[in-house]
């Protein structure tokens, strides 16, 4: 499975043309936000857009769900900007909504990891975010998040809600199998879809699924009880493992901040993730959020490189002279070949004073 994996992810990657396609994914989602392709490269088209819309018409409908909680951390989620209020207005009424969300939900919630996708200048890669669910069952809570749409708008779940139906963990760590229900429906790959964009579909129930049993153990897909012989048209009778990471993941992937957070520049602000980069350079900027996108901070950080793995990085913000506002947080890989293949990840933040 993994060799073949990485095969159809290396099709994606040569196989995305810039042209007529782009401009029409483009014009059905909206102009990307401003700061993710301060260094990215161009000509890489949003294949993520492609891949949702495919399996909608697949399934007779666009994903529908409610968000989950917030997650409990020092900073606050932030509403998108829209000019009314005071930042002090908007983060009293936003410390109302999480109280409000922790009093309905009784306070307890977990945090799970999710995969989605998005675009890399080597095609389609998978993202990791995660998600404040609430606690009690780490199966639930990814069945719930692979039917989310994912909080960084840079990214796509390439699942339908209710897609995935049910997870479970037949074993011990992993030596076990997680059994994985899928909605029969989906047993074909849809028009539109390509069959490379399917692997990267089956992935991200893989490595969700993975998270959520906290084990590398194999993945079996289910339909009525039994082994279903295949998912999106992707061979599946027998047990699935990942596919290889540098082939399968964005080579940098944002752990903290999460999508949307107000930030005190009071306090040292810490940026941590994954990456694996040319000699190991990771280096993370603040810009503002905006076309110009000016640079208010950088910070170089040392992740990994080599191994076919991504390794964790931190770098730590003084603030306090960076003025109140909308911002992006954004990392980036290192391309010494200077063709441009350079993987980002940001997030947006709001600092306040």
């Amino acid at each position: 499975m993994s060799e073949r994996i990485t095969d159809l992810l290396h099709e994606v990657a040569d196989g995305v043309e810039p042209g007529e396609r782009l401009d029409a994914i483009r014009a059905a989602t909206g102009v990307r936000r401003p700061g993710r392709g301060w260094w990215a490269a161009g000509g890489v088209g949003l294949v993520a857009a492609s891949v949702v819309t495919a399996l909608a018409l697949g399934t007779g409908g666009t994903p529908q769900s409610t968000e989950p909680p917030p997650a409990e951390q020092a900073t606050t989620p932030a509403p998108a900007p829209d000019g009314s209020g005071s930042l002090q207005e908007r983060k009293e009424r936003l410390e109302e909504m999480r109280r409000a969300a922790e009093a309905e939900n009784g306070g307890s919630t977990t945090t799970v990891a999710a995969y989605y996708a998005g675009d890399t200048p080597d095609g389609l890669r998978l993202y990791r975010e995660f998600r404040r669910v609430e606690a009690g069952d780490p199966f639930g809570a990814a069945v719930a998040a692979l039917s989310l749409p994912p909080e960084d708008p840079d990214y796509a779940n390439l699942w339908p809600a209710d897609a995935i139906q049910t997870i479970s963990f037949d074993g011990v760590g992993d030596d076990g199998v997680i059994g994985v229900t899928v909605d029969p429906a989906h047993r074909e790959r849809p028009a539109g879809m390509t069959e490379a964009e399917a692997a990267v579909a089956i992935e991200q129930v893989v490595r969700t699924v993975q998270a959520a049993a906290r084990a590398r153990a194999a993945v079996q897909f289910f339909s009525g009880g039994n082994p279903i012989d295949q998912v999106l048209g992707v061979p599946t009778s027998e047990p699935l493992s990942p596919g290889s990471d540098l082939a399968v993941l964005a080579h940098v992937s944002l752990s903290n901040p999460s999508e949307g957070l107000l930030v005190d520049n009071d306090h040292p602000f810490t940026v941590t993730g994954v990456g694996n980069s040319f000699e190991g350079n990771i280096v993370t900027r603040i810009q503002r959020f905006s076309d110009a996108g000016e640079v208010v901070a950088e910070e170089p950080a040392i992740a990994g490189t080599y191994e076919d793995r991504l390794f964790p990085f931190e770098v730590t913000f003084d603030l306090t002279a960076v003025p109140p506002g909308d911002y992006l947080v954004v990392s980036r890989t290192d391309d010494p070949s200077g063709e441009g293949r350079v993987h980002v990840d940001d997030r947006r933040i709001t600092i306040v004073d």
